[in-house]
């Protein structure tokens, strides 16, 4: 004969629980009502996500029912079926079970301080209302098993379930609560408890600011959607090519040889100059003395020094060597999400560099998304003779070196209209809140300045030497071209 002390006893044992199917919806706005496309929103604990379309709406359809797995030695086998909680005690022993809504409040304790073997039945579904979501923990004897449970299209299941020693308390109990984790580019991500599984949740997103985009200059990694992914459609080392709308695709590839699929590593875009070619900036075949940098303008041969791996991305211009914008902005996002859905990318360290041609896009392209990118490096960049996106003024960190009596990409074109080398620098100079002038090299040695007063996170360093349209320089007494060396302590910083 059993008691059941406020448990209704009875003679059935563990049980599997039948899926149910919840639609979570709703739309993801920016604080002036805009929808947002492309934004991330994730179930957790689950872990089931989608993303936006252009009107800013998201789905996620779930299945709620699991099986409670008997893990405590000796003690019981749980399992959930139409709201109803049934455990087995093979021992005599005491049992408490508690009900928190998902803000922590208590909501019912049930105790039986001397239980006797059986099988116990607990109704949780007479607690819930409509698709309320409860925190659910049960102690039997000296361990503890908490779960989630949802009540969806009338009936209950349990999820998530966890086992975890005396004493955790409410805190373990609370962490299997499901919340939607909204994330988009530029914006600040936003974390908010569901009221149900099967509900329509509109989140607002706030703008990130320009001081907190990145968090600092050592910010932790953000891995990418290709994180965890086994090489696949980018197996290795080599040209690859998508459809874009610029009508181009083709880019180089160069990945690490140990590639891990869990490290998110940094990704260098290297941009090729007027004439050049994808494969010389690759290092696949060589330039001329002074024109582009062998291996990603040295950054890669730098990076290598200091034992650090990085993904490198080299794309092709038109036929001519040139970049043909606006269209090439395009070009460049397709294959930023290309090899970040495939590979595994921190998203807060991108870089971009380039000379000539390949510095006024990298350029435009600092000015185009200035979210997406880290930091960029230019080496002798224009203003009036390339598509210049419309500047929003976001700050960036920024990096350019330039030549005194450079006569293709000059210092100075116009000071009327603000054009050449020198407004490149002095607009990111301004949009990064710093303060300054640039020092301009008289002699053979180069002359840097580093801007003060940037904001934190977004430095300016600028590198002036006596020379023509050039992407290296040697001082005098080395032996070596000072640019390489202080683009990759320029990137490396981040």
């Amino acid at each position: 004969m059993h008691k059941s002390a406020g448990l209704s006893l009875v003679a059935v044992l563990g049980m599997i629980v039948p899926a149910q199917s919840a639609v979570l919806q709703g739309k993801v706005t920016s604080q002036a009502g805009k929808a947002l496309a492309k934004a991330i929103v994730k179930l957790t604990p689950l872990g089931v996500a989608d993303t936006t379309q252009a009107d800013g709406m998201y789905s996620i359809t779930t299945t709620s029912g699991t099986l409670l797995p008997s893990v405590l030695p000796g003690s019981r086998d749980m399992s959930f079926k139409n709201g109803i909680l049934e455990f087995s005690l093979r021992t005599a022993t005491s049992v408490k079970v508690e009900i928190f809504d998902t803000k922590g409040n208590q909501l019912k304790t049930e105790t039986m301080p001397s239980a006797e073997r059986g099988v116990y039945r607990y109704d949780i579904a007479r607690h819930a209302q409509g698709t309320q979501v409860l925190l659910v923990k049960v102690t039997v004897d000296k361990s503890v098993a908490s779960f989630r449970y949802a009540s969806v299209a009338g009936n209950g299941s349990a999820s998530a379930a966890s086992f975890t020693p005396l004493g955790a308390g409410l805190a373990r109990v609370a962490a299997v609560t499901d919340s939607i984790t909204v994330s988009a580019s530029g914006y600040k991500s936003k974390t908010i408890a569901t009221p149900s599984l099967d509900a329509t949740v509109n989140v607002t997103l706030d703008t990130i600011l320009s001081s907190d985009r990145w968090g600092g200059l050592n910010n932790a990694p953000v891995k990418s959607a290709g994180c965890g992914k086994a090489l696949g459609v980018l197996p290795k080392t080599g040209t690859y090519k998508i459809s874009t709308v610029s009508g181009r695709g083709e880019f180089i590839l160069d990945i690490p040889t140990n590639y891990n699929k869990d490290n998110p590593y940094r990704l260098v875009f290297g941009n090729h100059c007027m004439g050049g070619t994808a494969a010389r900036v690759a290092e696949a075949e060589k330039g001329s003395a002074g024109d582009d940098l062998s291996g990603f303008y040295s950054i890669k041969t730098m990076a290598t020094k200091d034992n650090i791996q990085n993904i490198y991305v080299a794309m092709q211009g038109d036929a001519g060597g040139t970049w043909n914008a606006p269209n090439d902005y395009t070009f460049w996002s397709d294959v930023l999400n290309h090899v970040e859905t495939n590979l595994c990318v921190d998203t807060t360290r991108r870089f971009v560099a380039g000379f000539s041609f390949g510095a006024m896009f990298s350029y435009a392209l600092s000015l185009q998304f200035p979210e997406r990118i880290r930091a960029v490096a230019t080496y002798a960049p224009a203003n009036w003779n390339f598509h210049q996106p419309t500047n929003r003024k976001i700050p960036i960190a920024y990096y350019q070196a330039h030549g005194t009596s450079d006569g293709t990409c000059k210092w100075i074109n116009s000071d009327a209209q603000k054009q050449g080398g020198k407004y490149c620098l002095m607009q990111h100079v301004q949009d990064n809140g710093c303060t300054g002038e640039p020092k301009i090299a008289t002699g053979s040695t180069h002359v840097t300045t580093e801007f003060t007063g940037c904001k934190e996170g977004y430095p300016v360093k600028f590198g002036s030497f006596v020379g023509g349209h050039q992407a290296t320089h040697t001082d005098p007494g080395t032996n070596y071209s000072w640019i390489e060396k202080e683009t990759w302590a320029f990137f490396k910083q981040f």
